[in-house]
């Protein structure tokens, strides 16, 4: 409703204007002057003419500003559509999607300053044209017998009531328009910041599992140079960070044993389409936990609600530093019949990360 209160600048003065036509009858006797000076019905015309000259030209602007920005809310929701079910885009066009939502949705200075400039011109010359009405027709369109007079001063109330409608429906047009409204859905966009919850894409609907497969994070085990002892750095990259991401990674060893688990939730974004690292250990050892290019892992996401959104296979791979575990393939959520590796994040909205070795 707080979107709506400056709507009503413009709705009250015709509201205002027709109960003074057809309700309030006992305040018609003010506006029952026979005789009106040529200086007031000169000054009237001119009024009349005047407001109807700047409300052409407000409102040719006006609309041409608002149809400009409706454009940019078009493409807005059509990324917003992309994000949620990302089928055929790649993790560039993700990450590049998210940086530029934020310019499309962005509050335009000027089309806010037209939208009051012609709240407020509306609301005058809807009172000020029904008060010229008033004195024009004498209210001499409801009696009989009806003759050409009332025929007239019927017409003139229609053509005022019309254009009455037609400046509600264009203040109405441009209130949608600067807060956002959607014009593919029902509803309004999302911000910025909406659009990163990992929890609002999936009220929205959206396709969590292609999401994450397009966003997986990779998963290394480097070796640290210029050390006397072998030792290795545990560490996971997100390609991009959003907020209300909770994960439990595993890595199992060549004989299907689980040696290291990692879990962690995601919840701070400083920068839309930032990147997000963190290095769970630098003193790993491979020799003890018996991993090479044979061993694999999976990767779980979870809602707030601990429920399995995506589920992910990962694939290792050797080079002379070390270990990297980068996502395969996506696998079947009904696969998984009794899981409760939830239990690691469960209950956990501050953001963190942790890692368990298994002997």
């Amino acid at each position: 409703m707080f979107k709506w209160w400056s709507t009503f600048l413009v709705i009250i003065p015709f509201v205002l204007i027709m109960g003074l036509l057809f309700v309030f009858k006992d305040f018609q006797r003010i506006f029952l002057v026979n005789d009106l000076p040529d200086s007031i019905l000169n000054s009237s015309n001119l009024v009349s003419w005047l407001f109807g000259g700047i409300m052409s030209l407000l409102g040719f602007i006006t609309l041409f500003i608002a149809f400009s920005y409706e454009n940019k809310l078009l493409t807005a929701s059509k990324i917003k559509q992309q994000l949620l079910r990302p089928y055929a885009l790649s993790l560039e066009e993700i990450i590049l999607n998210f940086s530029v939502y934020k310019l499309y949705i962005s509050k335009d200075f000027l089309l806010n300053y037209i939208y009051w400039v012609f709240v407020i011109v509306s609301s005058i010359s809807i009172f000020t044209w029904g008060i010229i009405i008033c004195f024009y027709t004498h209210f001499e369109f409801l009696t009989l017998p009806i003759g050409y007079v009332q025929i007239t001063n019927i017409i003139v109330v229609v053509i005022w009531g019309l254009l009455s409608f037609v400046l509600i429906a264009i203040s109405i047009l441009l209130n949608l328009i600067r807060s956002n409204k959607d014009p593919l859905e029902k509803g309004y966009l999302l911000n910025e910041i909406q659009l990163s919850d990992i929890q609002k894409l999936k009220e929205k609907n959206g396709d969590l599992q292609e999401l994450f497969f397009k966003i997986a994070p990779t998963i290394t085990i480097l070796r640290i140079p210029q050390q006397d002892i072998e030792e290795y750095e545990l560490n996971i990259h997100f390609p991009i960070k959003l907020s209300n991401i909770r994960f439990v990674a595993k890595i199992y060893n060549a004989n299907k044993d689980v040696s290291i688990q990692m879990f962690g939730v995601i919840q701070r974004i400083d920068k839309i389409g930032e990147s997000f690292s963190h290095i769970f250990t630098n003193q790993l050892s491979l020799a003890n936990i018996n991993l090479n290019e044979n061993s694999h892992g999976n990767l779980k996401f979870y809602d707030k609600d601990n429920k399995l959104v995506s589920l992910l296979m990962l694939k290792a791979n050797k080079s002379d530093e070390g270990l990297k575990y980068q996502v395969s393939d996506k696998m079947d959520l009904k696969l998984i019949t009794n899981d409760n590796d939830y239990r690691e994040i469960e209950n956990r909205n501050d953001e963190f990360m942790d890692y368990t070795l298994i002997d």
